[in-house]
This record gives structure tokens, sequence and C-alpha cells, in this order.
């Protein structure tokens, strides 16, 4: 389902009208009976009241609410054009005990769905506001990863229909990972079949003759790349290992990315573990980025024990032989990404006519799970330091640990957007092309340290990669010593 606007409001920046703004919200929203709404009222009114202090100091300015409708969300956008609030609603999770501001921000969150910032250019800026609409989700622990005794080894794939098939389904899950995943809605039964009836993933099970479960694996599906989904959640249990059912796994994708008339397929294999990284570039796909420091470093699993954080391996296969790009990449990174476009055997074009933008585009998120800063630049304009800047700031106050900036090649800002970022210490990670929103210039932070890339464990075209990223950093680095 599209986002659909179903209401919007424009009022001055008076708190006499946050009243009168809710009770209209509340014609709109209140009367469905939707779960938590009184708490998200109340965040909806004090972040109204929020922006009308700040956004226009001692003068009169006009603010918008529009209310969407967003598959299984309800959002509640308040736009200005005055003063940026970036730092509104940030907070130090260490000080939410003793600073009544931090507390109020911690307490703002915890609140909602999911609350982020947006910067739109001659548009200003707008804080948005999610609530789900379905009845909260009921959190039922699967039972124990048990050992078993393999009958037979003739293996099967099928979707994930049933509950017994989501419950097998997080057991899979709970073998590799105990509880510590970090996507917390596939450890529910409720959640994950809401995952599945959404069409956020397609699931599916490994399953051999006598019925029993070898391994799951699903494809994810993002706004970010969209038509694109990722390979994910690939586990085998160990009884199973040994049989090439990453391989089968990774083929099956392909299947229905074809049948699906997907755009392209994403993997994100970890980086210090070959059979997988070889499954899928034998499988045709092209790597592209190097995604340092990415998971937490308390996730529990085979692949990380050593407390710190697990880096990934990004790359693409397409699927559309008719996809096609048209690229405004940096030009210092033209030749570096000649080659990893020729490889991916589609249509594209560089184009050379930059431009800066009248105005920044930006969209700011954290994610606290991750303990990452999200930001996804479309438009850069002369603003944009004085942004990032900020951004690091909130991201240092908050704790998160990385800073993954998203750069939008479809804008002839791009060049701008790179070079600016390059100054506020972001390096290149790699991109990830193929979606039908566009391509992406990925470049990471790592707040206090630099990423240790003599750790990686990659083969084939992954360990090209890692040498080419590092020969970019190298030269950046010698730029900026000049």
């Amino acid at each position: 389902m599209e986002t659909k606007k179903i209401a919007a409001l424009e009022i001055w920046n008076n708190k006499r009208y946050v009243d009168a703004t809710l009770s209209f919200m509340d014609a709109i929203i209140g009367r469905l009976d939707i779960p938590r709404y009184h708490s998200f009222r109340f965040v909806v009114g004090e972040i109204l009241k929020q922006r009308m202090e700040n956004a226009y100091p001692d003068n009169r300015g006009k603010i918008n609410i529009e209310i969407y409708l967003k598959d299984t969300f309800f959002e509640v956008s308040i736009r200005d054009k005055g003063i940026p609030g970036w730092s509104d609603f940030s907070y130090d999770k260490e000080r939410i005990a003793s600073d009544k501001q931090d507390l109020r921000n911690y307490i703002l969150g915890a609140c909602v769905d999911g609350v982020g910032m947006e910067k739109l250019g001659r548009e200003g800026q707008r804080i948005y506001v999610r609530l789900r609409t379905k009845n909260p989700i009921q959190f039922k622990r699967p039972q124990p990863y048990k050992p078993m005794e393999v009958l037979d080894t003739n293996i099967s794939i099928r979707p994930v229909v049933t509950q017994e098939d989501i419950i097998e389904a997080i057991r899979c899950i709970y073998s590799e990972y105990g509880y510590s995943y970090s996507y917390e809605r596939l450890y529910y039964v409720d959640s994950f079949k809401q995952l599945i009836e959404e069409k956020e993933i397609m699931s599916f099970l490994a399953v051999n003759e006598h019925g029993q479960i070898a391994g799951h694996f699903a494809l994810t599906f993002s706004e970010q790349y969209k038509n694109m989904p990722e390979i994910s959640n690939a586990v085998i249990r160990k009884e199973f290992r040994g049989l090439g059912l990453l391989a089968r796994f990774i083929d099956y994708c392909i299947k229905i990315a074809k049948e699906q008339n997907f755009r392209a397929l994403m993997g994100q294999p970890v980086a210090f573990h070959p059979m997988s990284q070889k499954a899928l570039l034998k499988a045709g796909f092209t790597a592209t980025s190097l995604l340092m420091s990415y998971i937490g470093s308390d996730l529990e699993s085979e692949y990380n024990k050593n407390d710190e954080r697990l880096d990934l391996c990004a790359c693409v296969r397409i699927i559309d032989s008719n996809a096609y790009s048209k690229v405004y990449a940096p030009r210092e990174l033209e030749c570096w990404l000649h080659k990893i476009y020729d490889r991916l055997g589609w249509q594209y074009d560089f184009c050379d006519d930059f431009k800066l933008a009248d105005s920044t585009e930006i969209n700011i998120e954290n994610q606290d799970a991750l303990k990452i800063t999200k930001i996804m630049l479309s438009e850069a304009a002369d603003d944009l330091e004085s942004i990032l800047q900020e951004a690091i700031h909130n991201t240092v106050r908050k704790k998160n640990e990385m800073i993954e900036l998203v750069i939008s090649m479809n804008s002839p800002s791009c060049d701008y957007g790179y070079q600016i970022a390059k100054k506020c210490d972001f390096v290149v990670a790699g991109v990830i092309p193929g979606g039908e929103n566009g391509d992406y210039l990925i470049m990471q932070m790592l707040n206090g340290e630099e990423f240790e890339y003599d750790k990686l464990v990659t083969v084939g075209e992954f360990e090209e990669l890692k040498e080419d990223i590092i020969d970019l950093i190298s030269k950046q680095s010698g730029e900026e010593s000049l």
C-alpha cells in the first residue's frame, strides 16, 4: 500500500492552537480505537509545542500538520520553514537519570513506533511520528534449540505459511543467534506472521522427507532499495551443514526474483565467512560494498565471539536485463565505479554536469538496536557541512557507535555531497546500485576509531574491493595531509 495523505492542517506558531490541533487529529485517528493512541497523542503534542517555541523565535510563522496512512502505520508530520531542530529530541542514555531534557526525549521515543527528522530543502524540515495501527504483538518465546538425529538428507524448499512453519523458522534463528539477533520481530510468532502478511519479507524453510527442518532463509524488502530485496536470515542447522544448502537457497531466491520481476537482488554475507561470499559470487553477484562495523558487539553467534562489531560485505545481482541508471558519480571515484558497474552487466551512463542543489534534502534516523545513525542525503547544498556536523554531535551524545551516510548518485549534487562528507571524516564503503529508487554511494564513520580492514577475511571480488577501498582511503588521507 502506498503512502496516502488523509488530512492536512496549517496553523500559526501559537501554543493556543495545540489543543485544537490535537482535537483535529482525534477526529481523524482517535475514533479508530488504535492501540496506544493516547501515548502517541502525547508525543505529537510535545513535539508541536517544541517546534512552536523553537522554529520562529519572537516571530510569526506557519506550521503544517499532515496525517498519512502508510501500510500498517499512521504518520503525523510536523513541517515548518523555521530554525532547524535536529537536536530537539536527541538524548544521552547515560544522563536520563539526571537530566530532565534527556529523560523527556527518551520517554517520547519509547511511546511511539518511530520518530524521524527530515530536511526538505526549500520546504524546510519535518518531524514525523509513526504509530502502528494493528494490535500490539503478543511476545511468545519459542522452545529452546535441541540437537536432532538427521533421518535423511533429501531436502526440499517451501514457503513459510502456517504458525507451525513460523515456529520452526524462529527455532532456526535461535539456533544460530540465541536471542541476540538485531531484528527482534523475527523472534515472535505474531510479529513474524505480520511481516509475511504485510509483504515485508518472503520466508522459506528447507525440509527433508521426514519433515525435519534443515534451515531457513528469507527475502527482505525495504523502501530504500525498492524492488531489490536482500537475501537474509539464512540459517542452516548444524546437523545439515556441508550439503550445499546455502547455494540452493541463493538459486531459489534468484528463481523467485525472476518470477516476481524484481529489478535486482542483494546479499550481505559476513566479512570473514569466505564460503558465503564464494556462494554469492558463483551465483553471479557482484561485490559492491564493505559495510564495516555494521552489527553491534552484543550479537551472539558463531560469527561474533570477540566482543567486536561485525563487518558485512554487500553484493548485487541485476535481474532485469533492461535496467538502466543515469549516475552522477563523484569525479575521483569514476574509474573505480566503472569497474563495479561493468561487472554488474547492465546499462548505465555517468554524467558530469555536476551542480549544487538550492537546498539540502536529508533524512537522519537513529537505530538504537544497532547503535547506528543512518543518514540519507538526497540533495546537497552549501549548508550540508553544518548539518552533518550536528548529526555527528548527536550521534556521540546518544552513544551510537557508527554513522552510515547514504548519498544519492542520481542527483547532480552528489560530488559536492561526497566532498563535504570526506571533509567531515567519512570514508567510502562502497555503492549499492540496482534499486528502483536509484543508486547510492555508501560512506561511513566509526566514532573515535578507525575501521580495521586487516581483520577481514574476504575472497575473489570482495578481496579486490577491499584493496580498492583501502587505496581510496589512503589517497584521501594523503590529500588531507597536504
